[in-house]
Parts: structure tokens; sequence; C-alpha cells
């Protein structure tokens, strides 16, 4: 088998192809990308939705709604591991102060100095009452505040005096409580000195894990700056936050260059979370448009959900909380890892020689492959291809080391995208290799996956026998892969079978994933549909089932389907993958780049 070259795009006469009715904005093409469409100028040459793009970086990082230009800083950059005191401080802007409060109730004529010996006067701001009231002297030490031995009441008029000489020995600046002899000596306030705070302003501390946990909260001070007194294990989040309305007047959150997957509210189990396909649809729409700063945030967001060590080293996690990809679950799935190695490899090949990230896309793109070689199978009933990957729930918890013995077509599919392409972006040793498994997979797909006799792919197989669930992207991407791979017919056939999947629902068109029992339409597997349908040489068909997906939201947003299926993992809620898959096949319909953008190799036959 020959391996085709990279780079290669469309024919010209499906670059000129447009179906009214798409939504589309002009965008300068990524460097080295393919020819404009003939007989247009620049000006002319239709390309992505840019609304529908600044919806998906607007699904970057926190949604957290911020009120305010105010800010808040930490002291320094925690580490997930860290539980100690947290401090930093803030800045109010837009926003009238607040009023005042006292956090001490202990005011002093004159501060004395760490060493000073001499006698200290005050007065307390509680009502006075006899034999009440005791200021109890401290020094303030890094590992808290020391008893200095010495006491003093407080007398009717609410004053006091006491003389420091008398203290214990010890260093540190000087510290006074006020204690409350009529409720067993409970402190009163905070310790002297406290800085004045806002009323009703407070700096909150989240952390994140699995999910977003409340640690702590403490009261602004007057002076910018806050101090909680520790922490949790997770990345974390700070919050200035108007205690009576609960507005976020500011927010300090982790940049993980992670997309929100879908636009969902607080609560909802979807909410906060990066699926990495999704992550990876992102940095391949952002090489697409050309938007080289968010594909230089999406691409080290993609690294940040990479195994670096142990048995999987190399291998890339389902999803992660998006403020937390350290904190992820060891799950892999061979598909999604194609995927998102597929688009390390298209950002590494577009990465000057020279670009200072370079060397760690590269070294995270080699071993991306090395883990997906690894999941090849190189003998018994499945030889050839790659099985579904590592970790798994059971009735023990989850166990990252359990393997998957069953292979998805779709899995396989994605991998031989991901391989091909690393035979000619990798270095000579990592290509070659990679180079061979594609060749082996590739002869593995069509004899264990596809079926003659009807036409079309099966869903999967499995050491037991064949899985021949009807599922529409083992068709529409086996269409895909048919072409690239020069099968032509093949092609055609399994894009035809398509058709038993069509579906109208809620005034679209489009197609279900799988045979339901209901109508819905599956907008991220209906614009795979429609590339099929381009890269089989039928660009009108292409652009009329855009179509039938009718006009995302003023926003740019589009729903992952038109009704909720949990059955079958659909939801109405705007997904990431809905909009970028609509995008790249605009993209594609405009002769730039999109995913799986290469030509049938060179003398390639059914």
């Amino acid at each position: 088998m020959r391996r085709r070259m990279i780079g290669a795009r469309l024919a010209p006469a499906l670059r000129t192809a447009l179906v009214a009715g798409l939504t589309l904005v002009l965008t300068v093409p990524l460097a080295g990308g393919p020819a404009q469409a003939q007989g247009s100028s620049p000006q002319e040459t239709p390309a992505h939705d840019a609304a529908a793009w600044a919806w998906v970086r607007g699904q970057l990082g926190s949604d957290t709604p911020v009120t305010t230009p105010s800010t808040i800083t930490a002291d320094e950059a925690y580490p997930d591991a860290w539980t100690g005191p947290v401090s930093g401080t803030f800045e109010l802007d837009g926003v009238t102060p607040p009023g005042q409060v006292a956090q001490t109730p202990i005011e002093v004529d004159e501060a004395p100095d760490p060493d000073e010996q001499g006698v200290l006067h005050g007065q307390v701001g509680v009502p006075p009452s006899p034999g009440r009231w005791i200021v109890d002297v401290v020094r303030r030490t890094p590992g808290g505040e020391v008893s200095a031995q010495l006491q003093t009441l407080v007398d009717p008029s609410g004053s006091f005096s006491v003389d420091l000489a008398a203290a214990a020995p010890g260093s540190g600046p000087w510290g006074l409580r006020l204690l409350d002899a009529h409720a067993g000596y409970a402190q009163n306030g905070e310790t002297w000195p406290a800085a004045a705070v806002y009323e009703h302003l407070e700096v909150q501390l989240w952390v994140v894990t699995d999910a977003a946990y409340h640690v702590g909260t403490v009261a602004a001070r007057v002076d910018g700056t806050f101090a909680l007194p520790d922490s949790r294990p997770g990345a974390k989040v700070l919050r200035l936050v108007d205690g009576r309305s609960g507005a976020v007047l500011a927010e300090a959150a982790p940049d993980t260059g992670l997309v929100r997957s879908f636009a969902v509210p607080v609560g909802h189990p979807l909410h906060g979370r990066t699926y990495t396909y999704d992550q990876a649809l992102a940095l391949l729409t952002a090489l697409s448009v050309g938007d080289e700063q968010t594909a230089r945030r999406l691409g080290v967001g993609l690294l940040s959900l990479q195994l670096d060590a142990g048995a999987q080293r190399g291998g890339l996690v389902s999803s992660s909380a998006t403020l937390a990809p350290g904190a992820a679950v060891e799950e892999l799935r061979t598909g999604i890892h194609g995927v998102g190695t597929y688009a390390l490899l298209r950002w590494l090949g577009e990465l000057d020689a020279q670009d200072p990230l370079r060397p760690e896309v590269e070294a995270g793109a080699t071993w991306a492959v090395a883990w997906l070689m690894d999941q090849q199978v190189h003998q018994g009933a499945l030889a050839g291809l790659v099985t579904g990957g590592h970790g798994q729930h059971g009735p023990g918890g989850f166990d990252p080391g359990a393997g998957l013995t069953w292979a998805s077509t779709e899995h396989n599919l994605d991998a031989w995208h991901a391989l091909d392409l690393a035979s000619t972006t990798l270095g000579a040793g990592s290509a070659t290799a990679a180079g061979a498994a594609a060749d082996r997979l590739e002869t593995a797909v069509m004899d264990l996956l596809w079926e003659p006799s009807t036409g079309g792919f099966l869903q999967g197989r499995s050491p037991e026998g064949p899985d021949a669930t009807r599922a529409l992207d083992v068709d529409s991407w086996g269409a895909i892969w048919l072409q690239a791979t020069g099968r032509q017919s093949q092609a055609a056939s399994a894009l035809a079978r398509t058709t038993d999947l069509a579906s109208s629902h809620a005034g679209r068109t489009g197609y279900a994933p799988h045979l339901v029992a209901d109508p819905l339409v599956w907008t991220e597997g209906s614009a795979g549909v429609a590339l099929a349908e381009l890269r089989t040489g039928d660009p009108q068909g292409a652009g009329s089932t855009l179509a039938g997906l009718g006009p995302a939201a003023p926003d740019g947003a589009r729903p992952g389907a038109t009704r909720d299926a949990p059955e079958v993992s659909m939801t109405t809620a705007p997904a990431v993958a809905a909009v970028t898959w609509v995008l790249l096949t605009e993209q594609a319909l405009a002769g730039r780049p999109h995913i799986w953008d290469t030509s049938a190799p060179t003398g390639a036959s059914d």
C-alpha cells in the first residue's frame, strides 16, 4: 500500500461548491492551506461562521458570571496538592466600596513594636460590664498565636492598660485577644491588630477535582488583602463575592486551555467538564479558521490531558473537570485518543521548527502515537485491529488497569487517520512504525469490520464475534475512510446505508445516531454525513444536509440533538462537538482545512 501525501486538499471542483443557507463569513486561511476556490478573489472566498467560532472560544475556562471588572489574585500559584493557607489581594473596580466593619473590638492608643516592653493603653468596642472582658496578650508567630501569659481586666469605662514587661519571654509581633468571662472565655472578634473589612464583601475559596467544592470564606479586608487559614487538594479558585446578593465581583481560576464541552447550568451532570474528543475538535477548528492564538491555548490544554508516566504513558484521558485536568480519572478510550492524537499531529504540522512549543508538542504526539500502536492486536481473532482502551468501572470501583478486549469500528477508523498522519509527520523511526501499523490496520478493518453483504460496517467486533448494531458514524465516517483509502465504490455504499437513520424532528432534518423509537436529529452526526457526501463527490448533497440542520442560535451555539435521549447519550444542551463539526464541514465546503482532509493515495483502487 502507498502512503498518501498530507496537505493535499479537495479537488478544485469541490472547493467552489457552496449551498445557499449556510451562515458563512470571511477568514484568513492557514499557512500552507488549500488554494482559494477557482474563479474567486480572497474577498469572495466563503469561510467560517464567526459567531459560532466565538461561541466555542467562549467555552474556554470558567463559566462563572462575573459582574464587575474587579480583580482578585493569589499571592502565589498554589499547586493542586497544597493544603496550607491561601492569601492574596483584590482590587475593586466598577463598584462602590461597601461600608467598613472592624474585625476586632480592641483599639490601641499606640501600636507597640515587637520588642517593646512598656505599658500599652487601649479601649474595647463592646458594652461595658465589670469583670466580664479580659484582654489576653499573645505573640503572633509563623506557627500561630502563642500565649504571652499576660492578661488584664477591662475597666467599667471600657479602657484597659497592660504592662508588656510582665509578659513571658518570646518573639514576634504583639497581639491582643478579647475574652468573654461570661461565655466560657470565648474570644470576641479577631485578634488585634486586624484590618477592617468591607461590609457584606467576602472572599471564597473553591477547589476543583471531579467537581467544584467550597472550602472556606473570609471577610474581604479594606486594605485589599485576604487570608484563608487552610485549603484542600484540588485546583484553586478564588472569588470576590457580594454576600448579600451572591454576585461574583471577580474570580481567579486556572487557565487550563480546556473547553467546557456543554453550556449547561451549575448542578447539571455535564457542567464544568471537558471531553477530550471535543477538545481535539476545537483545536482542529482553530487550526482550520486560522486562529493561531486560540489553537496554542487549546493545544496546551489537550496536552494537559495526556498521561506522562506509568504503564499508559502517552494516553489521553477521556475527560476531566475543565479547571482540573490533573485530577482526571485515568479512563482511556482508543477512539477518543485517536482523534486527540490526530489533532496534536495537525498542530505539530503547523508549528515552525523554531517554535518554543514544538519540542513539547512533538514529544506528546510521539507518545500518543506509541500508545495507539500499543493497542493494536498482533494475533488472534482481532489481529490488526486496535482494542477499546483501558480503565473501567466495576463492582470494586474504577480499575485503571482493566484492558478492554473489544474493537469498535469508530475507534479503528479514528486510529487509522492518526497513524496515517503520523507516518508523514513524525521523525523517521516513529513515522515508519506508524505507517506499518496503519497498513496492518487498514487490512484488518476491511477483513474484520466491513460487511460486503450489507454494504456497510459493523459497529465493532469482540473476540466472541461481530456486533452488527446499527450506528450512524461507522458508515458516515466509514465512507470518509473508504474514500481516503481509495475504495470509492464501497464509500458510496457505506454512505447510502446511512439513509435508514435519516430523521426529521422539531423542524430540522438530519440523522439519528442509532435506530431509535422516536425521531431526533443529531447535529454532530448529521454534519459527519454532510462531510462524507462532500468527500465522495456530492457537494450539493453536503450543503443540503447542513442546511437541514437549520440556523445556529444567535450566539452561534447549536444543540447536541433536537431532543434529550439519555438511552443514546443525546442532549439538547449547546455542545462544542455540534458547533465544531458544522464549522469543519463548512470549512470543507469552502475548500479549507477541516478534519481527515487528505487525498486518496495515488494509484489506489477498489
